[in-house]
């Protein structure tokens, strides 16, 4: 009966190593940069200059700016899901402690359209609520209705919601210190590219 358990606990910390050197890819961290391509034939580049990732150049005809207001764009990430049917990109930027988070999905497929769901809600929303905890409320801006959430501290962040061309989806979240400076960033986006 000691010889079983003694087997069995053996057993047991070999199974938990073998798991947690899998779980580590064998101890490489090389490969975090290194996709050739994805599903949808677009490169991975870095350079071991900059600290930039770039998956791709563009996304649905747009190119996020490399530098944009003082920030600098840290990641450019396509179709981060990686699930068929679910198209989508991501750009963060930074400058210093503040940061701006983009997404774009494309709300075409019916998986995009699931995923995309609260922002098509906001056509039909009025909010305009406060509390000691923060804000939300919808809006019309340049002739888009979006909805603006802010966190007070510790959070401190602000989230943008809009559609655009009727089925993209973006979201902006950010640690910045005003809504406007956020709907000024956005404005430099450039975003009507998309889909052009």
């Amino acid at each position: 009966m000691k010889k079983h358990r003694e087997t069995i606990t053996s057993l047991f910390f070999s199974l938990l190593l073998l798991s947690i050197a899998v779980a580590c890819n064998m101890g490489t961290n090389e490969k975090k940069h290194e996709r050739s391509k994805n599903k949808s034939g677009t490169v991975v580049s870095t350079s071991e200059y900059s600290d930039v990732y770039l998956e791709a150049d563009s996304w649905r005809n747009w190119s996020p700016p490399k530098a944009l207001l003082g920030y600098k764009l840290q990641r450019f990430v396509t179709d981060p899901f990686k699930l068929t049917g679910l198209y989508s990109a991501n750009a963060r930027y930074e400058k210093g402690e503040k940061w701006m988070d983009v997404q774009l999905i494309d709300g075409s497929t019916e998986k995009g359209t699931a995923e995309i769901r609260d922002h098509l809600e906001i056509a039909g929303l009025q909010r305009d609520h406060s509390s000691e905890y923060g804000y939300e409320k919808t809006l019309e801006r340049k002739g888009i209705k979006a909805k603006e959430e802010y966190l007070s501290p510790p959070a401190g962040q602000y989230m943008i919601k809009f559609m655009l061309r009727e089925y993209y989806g973006v979201s902006v979240k950010s640690n910045a210190e005003t809504a406007a400076e956020i709907w000024h960033f956005i404005d430099q986006l450039k975003m009507e590219e998309l889909g052009e």
